[in-house]
């Protein structure tokens, strides 16, 4: 099946089935969400109201607005937000890359994507209604591995779309993305039928879906759009064919046809045929008799496979990259008595008269003035009444409390699995929530092999840090010029006065041998001659790092090699501890 048809079917399937609503597009150019809401449109016969989640989305933007009064009156208003579906048709909500779906917007859609019923209890509005509205999100494959399984889980129709519009032109004369809906599919879909599931065609749906997955979304998933293929095909019965289409919609192999045997066939079973005396319960006694010859093994059904692009869960082989809490924020933690700290991401009720959210109490004011003025609210240039119950105060997220910072040298890393000598470090990353600061030093994909470079991360899951940790090493080794950086992070971090981090570790990972001194890093100019100046100069370094507060330095060494006693040094001047990784070839 072409791209292009199996979007479509996904499409049509979704619109016939409303609890088909979560449509999830694997490897799909977001800039062609535009051209699929339109094409949706025009299958269903309506414009709904189209409205786009992302990271930065809140939760005041998506269930209430205040709007001033209509024409010929004063004042505000409540209205419902975009996601509110009482009252109005069904919409359109469109993720863009789902990795980077803000916390509301996923709470959003685990609430609502295939819920009976929503309710809405939000700033005095008490609203119950039943979800119709569409999801359609986008994400590569091969980062699945950051969502929650928890969200993914809500998106019942998985697309491989991996080449939608390629070769279709962007010009003004250029093919549309997707040919013009099957007038049998615009019935159907404006008609509302579905096709009946036969018990054949259940029992179908439960071979084909893979174990190991929790619940049983899964098949319903499987039956309803073998139903709504039904229904497209003008059937009122789900067959096994039906199944068969359903399955190849969305990527699911065929269970594996065991082979024949190469001998007669098994003999019927023999039932024992003694009278049972009294009292006593007949038993059937069955005899298998083996036929002669060699036996024939089976063979084995296939696993999924991991790297396969037609499988719609790759999440069951992905290696977790979310957070494991994403639906609520983690501790905040106040540092001493100084103003409030933190990016802002919601407003609450105000409890002192720092901090306050100016816009947001304003906008609270406004939806009393009618009940505290009476009429004479609507006389020109009254003023607004604020009182006490209506000031709202920033929500700050979390800032963080602990940091570790990673210098890795990977010239030391040759024959040494320096995981077992990290793990301890990592973990602690892990539970702590901590901030990460990644330096790499002499990497074979170096940008300049003169210099060293990093990156900091929100946390160990950012995919940069696994792939910090796997890099190949190369020849120049310019420590003394990663250890500057790892020491600018951690003044800028600890040292300054509202630095957030109480508690930070430089984890150094290096066998001390350093080949380029700082003055060559910092000019890019090969040296002519260097000596021991790379080393003195990392050891100058490693001195000014020795005396900042809150940093905790451990070096991590690959045993004994020549020029082992460089890393005890290197921890001397640092002012910590030297742990032994291992042994290694000499690198």
């Amino acid at each position: 099946m072409h791209v292009r048809e199996r979007v479509a079917t996904a499409l049509a399937c979704a619109a016939l089935d409303r609890r088909l609503a979560g449509i999830l597009m694997f490897d799909l150019d977001p800039d062609l969400l535009l051209p699929l809401t339109r094409w949706l449109c025009d299958l269903i016969g309506a414009s709904p109201s189209v409205s786009v989640l992302g990271a930065t989305t809140t939760d005041d933007d998506l269930w209430t607005r205040v709007r001033p009064e209509l024409a010929g009156a004063a004042g505000f208003r409540l209205e419902h937000g975009p996601l509110v579906g009482a009252g109005r048709p069904p919409g359109l909500v469109v993720v863009p890359d789902l990795t980077r779906l803000g916390l509301a917007g996923a709470r959003a859609a685990v609430t609502m994507i295939g819920a009976d019923v929503v309710h809405l209890e939000r700033t005095g509005l008490q609203v119950r209604w039943r979800p119709e509205d569409y999801w359609i999100a986008c994400c590569r494959r091969d980062e699945v591995g950051r969502v929650s399984p928890h969200l993914l889980d809500r998106f019942a129709v998985r697309i491989d779309a991996d080449g939608l519009g390629v070769r279709r032109g962007t010009g003004p004369d250029a093919a549309p993305l997707l040919d013009p809906p099957d007038p049998r599919w615009v019935t159907a879909v404006r008609t509302g039928r579905l096709a009946g599931l036969s018990k054949a065609a259940a029992e179908d749906v439960v071979e084909r879906v893979p174990l190991g997955a929790a619940g049983m979304r899964r098949e319903l998933a499987l039956a309803r759009i073998a139903r709504a293929l039904a229904a497209l095909d003008d059937d009122t019965v789900v067959e096994h064919e039906h199944v068969d289409a359903a399955a190849r919609l969305i990527g699911l192999t065929p269970p594996a046809a065991t082979d024949a045997p190469a001998t007669s066939p098994v003999e019927p079973l023999v039932r024992g045929v003694d009278e049972p005396g009294d009292g006593e319960v007949q038993q059937d006694v069955r005899r298998i008799e083996v036929p002669e010859g060699e036996s024939a093994p089976l063979r084995a059904g296939p696993l999924p496979d991991a790297k396969e692009r037609g499988y719609p869960y790759p999440e069951d082989h992905a290696d977790p990259e979310y957070d494991p809490d994403p639906l609520r924020f983690g501790a905040r933690q106040r540092m001493g008595g100084g103003p409030p700290r933190g990016q802002p991401v919601g407003t609450r009720p105000a409890r002192e008269l720092r901090d306050i959210a100016v816009t947001a109490s304003l906008l609270e004011s406004a939806r009393f003035q009618a009940v505290r003025c009476g009429r004479q609210h609507f006389r020109l240039g009254h003023p607004l009444h604020v009182e006490a119950a209506d000031l709202r105060s920033h929500l700050r997220g979390p800032r963080p409390a602990h940091l570790l910072v990673l210098v890795l040298d990977h010239t030391c890393h040759r024959r040494w699995d320096w995981y077992d000598a990290l793990t301890p470090y990592l973990r602690w990353a892990y539970a702590a929530r901590a901030s990460v600061g990644v330096v790499e030093v002499g990497a074979a994909d170096a940008p300049d092999e003169l210099c060293a470079w990093g990156f900091s991360a929100r946390g160990l899951l950012d995919p940069r840090v696994a792939a910090a940790l796997e890099r190949r090493p190369g020849r120049a080794t310019p420590l003394a010029h990663g250890l500057s950086l790892a020491a600018r992070l951690l003044r800028h971090d600890t040292q300054q006065g509202d630095a957030p981090v109480t508690e930070a570790v430089l984890l150094v990972v290096t066998d001390g041998r350093a080949n380029i001194p700082l003055a060559a890093s910092r000019s890019r100019r090969l040296p002519e001659r260097v000596a021991a100046e790379g080393v003195e100069d990392a050891l100058r370094v490693a001195c000014q790092i020795g005396t900042l507060h809150r940093v905790h330095s451990v070096v991590v060494g690959p045993g004994s090699r020549p020029g082992a006693h460089l890393t005890a040094m290197l921890a001397d001047a640092l002012g910590g501890s030297v742990i032994t990784g291992g042994a290694g070839e000499d690198g």
